[in-house]
Order: C-alpha cells, then sequence, then structure tokens
C-alpha cells in the first residue's frame, strides 16, 4: 500500500497482523467460534439451552468483547512487567464492567467500561510496577483501539 498524504512520506510502512475468526450460528441457535488459535481453538455454547428469562440476560457480546479487553490488557500488563525487569510477575486479577445507552434514535449502545486490575507486587519492583501502571492508564491495544473510533465494513450475502 503507497500512502501518498505528505504526512506520512518517509516514515517506514510495516505490515502488520491480522486476525480472523469465523462464526457460526446453527438453525437450532447453537453457536461456533473458531478463533484460529493454539491456545483457544473453539468456543461453543448454546443460549437455546437456557430458560428464555435467563437468555436475554446473558449479553453473550458483551461477555466477550470485556473478555478480550481484560486478555489483552492483563497479558500487555505482564509483558510490560517482564520487559521492565520485574523480579517476579505475580497473579493478575482483572475484571471489568460494561454500561450501555440508547442514543437520540433509540440505537443502544455500548458507552463505558470500568476495568479493575489487581496483583501482587515485591517492593523491589515497586519503580517498575508505577512505570507500567503509568502507561496502562492510557490503555492495551484492545482498550485504546475502543477509545478510538473503529472503521466496520459489512458484507451481508445470501448463500
Amino acid at each position: 500500500m503507497m500512502i501518498k498524504d505528505p504526512y506520512y512520506v518517509g516514515l517506514k510502512q510495516e505490515k502488520y497482523m491480522s486476525v480472523t475468526v469465523q462464526l457460526t450460528r446453527t438453525e437450532n441457535g447453537e453457536f461456533a467460534i473458531d478463533l484460529g488459535s493454539k491456545a483457544l481453538p473453539r468456543i461453543v455454547f448454546d443460549p437455546m439451552q437456557l430458560d428464555p428469562d435467563v437468555r436475554k440476560e446473558e449479553h453473550m457480546g458483551a461477555r466477550l468483547l470485556l473478555a478480550a479487553a481484560l486478555a489483552c490488557y492483563v497479558n500487555t500488563m505482564a509483558g510490560d512487567l517482564q520487559r521492565g525487569g520485574a523480579g517476579k510477575v505475580h497473579e493478575i486479577k482483572a475484571n471489568a464492567e460494561i454500561s450501555k445507552e440508547q442514543d437520540s434514535r433509540m440505537r443502544t449502545r455500548y458507552t463505558h467500561i470500568d476495568i479493575n486490575v489487581e496483583t501482587e507486587v515485591d517492593d523491589t519492583d515497586r519503580a517498575v510496577f508505577e512505570s507500567v501502571r503509568n502507561s496502562l492508564l492510557h490503555g492495551s491495544l484492545v482498550t485504546y483501539s475502543l477509545e478510538e473510533e473503529i472503521d466496520v465494513d459489512y458484507d451481508i450475502e445470501a448463500v
């Protein structure tokens, strides 16, 4: 890809990774998500097995979005602590909560995510931790991507 914007002239152009995920919803409502990952190749769940009142409170998309955000955030934290020279990276626990609102056209959208992270830090690693903490207050790849606008292209076909 050639960038012609004068701002970018002379900047090194790198090819960035891309990830593909495939989702199938069967006729009976079961979901299969093929992640293409060695660590977690496939997620399968069947919300139709749940009572309808329980099913409507599942919010699976929000849960998966939060799981992705937390996995990235915690992995970034652990890697930054290691690269920063921490003697030991202890267990990291994180949780997230997402809020939604309706806009003026009555469309619901997610508007706020709270992320809470806890880990033990040895006294000798306190300076490394504070440096990593200050950096992570600006987000990780997934979380700061969510803070920006995301262009989405849709291709909807009948096959």
